[in-house]
């Protein structure tokens, strides 16, 4: 197949296109391609199927709203034009009966991404292994660094994208059952682990505010669900793991 990727350049872009190719498929990284602009045609020419793994710049309900309902709406039109057969779209678990604008933002997200006449398929995944490293990252300062009050389960990014290579191989299917990796645990508490195994040597504080919102178990999985490996302490020791705290 002849597989393109929205988002190349995000978290999960390469591993999809990583995973796309080790499977024997040909994968357009559409990092170059504004989603919401003009160009998209041209570079879904000859493509079978689409993997959008994009996010928006901002957590914010409206920007992120457009962002996403814009993007999704060019990809139907665009992949309709050029005969695409099948769009996959990543989302995330436990955006439904929420507070939270980002949240709100996906709902829609969601709803013009299989709202075009290119069949689709939506693929919930809980937040990722490499959250709360990212989390560390960006709000470290000096010898502290905040993370959200969240209880979450999850999951590894190379494992996410290898399912959604595996679900654009098939017939759309509207909606799959939710990926989350092996164990429910607090933001906190993977950070610290994250922070220890790495010997960051960080003070970490906890941010109840920003994600306000959102119930206490509101992003586990549902039933059902297919768990991934591999759990959260084995990833510590993956190289994915490791270039997070480097880049931090």
């Amino acid at each position: 197949m002849r597989i393109a990727v929205a988002g190349a350049d995000e978290l999960v872009g390469p591993h999809v296109a990583e995973a796309a190719r080790g499977r024997g498929h040909t994968v357009v990284a559409l990092e170059s391609v504004d989603l919401t602009g003009d160009g998209l045609s041209a570079a879904l020419d000859g493509v079978d199927a689409v993997v959008d793994v994009s996010n928006s710049t901002s957590l914010d309900e409206e920007p992120a709203r457009r962002y996403f309902t814009t993007a999704a709406a060019n990809l139907q039109r665009a992949g309709a034009e050029r005969g695409v057969r099948h769009i996959v779209t990543l989302s995330v678990v436990g955006i439904d009966d929420t507070g939270f604008g980002y949240f709100r933002a996906k709902e829609a997200h969601e709803r013009a991404a299989g709202a075009g006449p290119v069949p689709a398929t939506i693929v919930r995944a809980t937040h990722f292994h490499e959250f709360p490293g990212q989390l560390v990252g960006r709000t470290r300062d000096g010898g502290q660094a905040t993370v959200f009050g969240l209880r979450v389960q999850t999951v590894a990014a190379t494992a996410v994208a290898a399912a959604l290579v595996e679900v654009a191989e098939r017939p759309a299917q509207g909606r799959t059952p939710d990926i989350a990796g092996p164990e429910p645990a607090e933001v906190l508490d993977l950070a610290r682990a994250f922070v220890d195994h790495f010997g960051l040597g960080l003070e970490l504080r906890t941010d109840d505010h920003t994600v306000t919102g959102i119930a206490e178990n509101g992003l586990l999985p549902g039933a059902g669900a297919t768990i991934l490996g591999p759990s959260y302490a084995e990833w510590l020791h993956s190289p994915e793991a490791a270039a997070l705290a480097s880049d931090g």
